[in-house]
């Protein structure tokens, strides 16, 4: 009876702990702004250094963008101020770092549209990405040049819209929300 009444809280303990995983659990990615990054040589290097942070799972660093995707193991502790050492490290100076929902975690927040005429070269997308980029409550830029528009997550439902539309002008080029 006593083996029986053990082995049935050991089973519960186990299942507690396998949903508490499954709930808290995941890969998390970070997305680090890199500035100085210009070649992939320079990207050589930075790789070997974010390598060798312990968690790492895998690395993806976008030259073009001045970017690194670092994406973790299950239950890795992350260390922005490590992550920010190891790029100073490599001769680089980190920027923001943010926090990418995966697949399984829908970012929340109003998907946002903008059109935009003007662009004409990829330099353009880059541009306008960034752009939008540096405004703190947005995520999930995708900026597509053949259809002269942006679409991202704003996380901040207060936010003024109209100041996507001002930094895109800013840039020279004419924006306009797009109705939902």
């Amino acid at each position: 009876m006593k083996h029986t009444i053990f082995f049935k809280s050991i089973l519960a303990s186990l299942a507690f702990l396998l949903a508490a995983g499954a709930l808290f659990g995941g890969q998390k990615q970070l997305s680090v702004r890199i500035d100085g990054l210009s070649c992939p040589f320079c990207a050589f290097g930075l790789e070997k250094k974010l390598k060798s942070i312990e968690g790492v799972e895998k690395l993806e660093i976008k030259v073009n963008d001045g970017l690194a995707i670092l994406t973790y193991k299950d239950g890795a502790a992350i260390d922005e101020n490590l992550i920010t050492k190891k790029i100073k490290e490599a001769g680089f100076t980190a920027g923001e770092i943010k926090t990418i929902a995966t697949k399984e975690e829908k970012m929340d927040g109003d998907k946002i549209g903008l059109s935009i005429k003007g662009m004409s070269c990829e330099s353009c997308v880059k541009r306008v990405k960034d752009a939008l980029t540096k405004i703190d409550c947005v995520h999930d830029v995708d900026v597509d040049l053949q259809r002269e528009k942006a679409t991202f997550v704003c996380t901040d439902t207060k936010f003024d819209k109209t100041k996507f539309v001002k930094a895109i002008d800013d840039l020279g080029f004419e924006a306009a929300l797009e109705e939902e």
